[in-house]
């Protein structure tokens, strides 16, 4: 075999292996990188900055509609304009780690990779008086050692599943807008920028910056919300991802209807097929084959972030709370709703629900229930902070139908 042959395919297979593969595994796949959260939210993040023509008017555009964010920062930038970190951390922002000046990772030797991304956290934990645990490498893309790097000093690389391109002039706000929505839906990353890019660009981004800041909220009713991320293995990441596709499948061809942004319940209208409904007086409310809404809870919502049993059962507490009000006037203002006489849920989540006038009744033990019961257990699996360790005393084993007539829905004291 020739050895000029042998000796290229040698160089290029090192060339593969410094380049091509990392950014496979963590760009691409977003294996041992995060491309999203595990959150009921989006999250804004920023790149390239900080500017001070630009910068600050981000900043303001995220006060109005209180909105926390996350800035991955060019350390030399942020050397040369301190006072915008510290006005980033002032405003409760987030802020990672953008490299020390934008380099193209492909273009690195190994060692000014090492060197260059350990001197830009010394200067951002020095600006900041904070430990940097978030990097973000320029155009998402990796080397060898950038990985190497990650693993040596415990950073975690966060990516992005939602962009506008904001960076080209070419784009109107209104594309840039409508380019990430396609891609939004909970525990989505977007990525916008507030430097670099074409000339004109910025002004573009800031302009959309506002429009999503409505159209998230008010439109696809999604919180924006800081990253966060749990500290789950891959097994538990795969388990919540397929359980997360199962549920927008089902909210889409149920036509499963979110109240706001952040309320925890979700309805849905369909022909009931349990057993008969009376009022106190008698008064059939709801039998086979009638209209009626079930109430779904937003699982996602519920998510335990900690290991506290007490305080995660205070928080679901107190979120349904600050929802039933809600769900009462989403309920009266929707016409939609007015010949709907009874909402029904069926499950194993139960317990207490009698405190905000609900009924609680046996339900007939069919597979339907059976497979009711599973679900709702596979559920808590994924979302309880003990994931299968829990113990489950407290949720119980039987499904049971829970439901409250409107009239007394419309009617019920709240508490507010």
């Amino acid at each position: 075999m020739n050895l000029g042959y042998v000796l290229l395919c040698f160089v290029l297979g090192g060339l593969a292996l410094y380049t091509l593969i990392p950014d496979l595994f963590l760009h691409r796949l977003g294996i041992g990188s995060w491309k999203r959260q595990f959150s009921p939210g989006v999250a804004l993040t920023f790149d390239d900055g900080p500017d001070p023509a630009f910068t600050p008017r981000v900043l303001k555009v995220l006060k109005t509609y209180q909105v926390c964010a996350t800035f991955f920062v060019v350390a030399e930038r942020a050397k040369k304009y301190p006072e915008l970190i510290q006005q980033i951390k002032a405003e409760g922002h987030q802020i990672g780690v953008h490299s020390l000046n934008h380099r193209y990772a492909w273009f690195t030797s190994p060692w000014r990779t090492s060197r260059e991304w350990t001197e830009s956290v010394r200067i951002l934990e020095q600006l900041t008086e904070d430990k940097i645990s978030w990097m973000r490498p320029p155009w998402g893309t990796f080397n060898l050692m950038t990985w190497w790097w990650l693993k040596r000093h415990k950073m975690r690389a966060v990516l992005w599943n939602a962009e506008g391109h904001d960076w080209e002039a070419r784009r109107s706000p209104e594309e840039i807008t409508e380019r990430i929505l396609k891609g939004v839906n909970e525990g989505t990353i977007v990525v916008l920028h507030d430097c670099g890019g074409e000339v004109g660009a910025r002004e573009n981004s800031i302009l959309a910056l506002e429009q999503l800041c409505v159209r998230i909220v008010q439109g696809l009713k999604l919180p924006l919300v800081p990253l966060e991320f749990p500290d789950w293995g891959i097994g538990r990441k795969l388990a919540f991802r397929a359980w997360e596709k199962w549920e927008h499948y089902y909210a889409g061809s149920h036509r499963v209807e979110r109240i706001d942004a952040t309320n925890i319940f979700r309805l849905e209208k369909s022909r009931y097929d349990g057993p008969n409904l009376y009022a106190e007086d008698g008064k059939l409310l709801a039998g086979k084959g009638d209209l009626v809404a079930e109430i779904h809870l937003d699982n996602i919502r519920l998510q335990a972030k900690g290991r506290d049993m007490q305080r995660t059962a205070l928080k679901a507490l107190r979120q349904i709370r600050v929802s039933l009000p809600d769900l009462v006037r989403y309920v009266a203002k929707d016409e939609s709703y007015d010949n709907i006489k009874v909402f029904v849920a069926e499950t194993l989540l139960h317990r207490g629900v009698k405190g905000f006038g609900f009924t609680v009744q046996d339900l007939p033990d069919t597979w339907k229930s059976q497979g009711i019961a599973r679900l709702q257990k596979m559920i808590m699996r994924v979302y309880h902070p003990a994931g299968k360790n829990r113990k489950n005393e407290r949720l119980g084993n039987k499904t049971m139908l829970v439901w409250i007539s409107r009239e007394k829905l419309l009617q019920f004291d709240y508490g507010e």
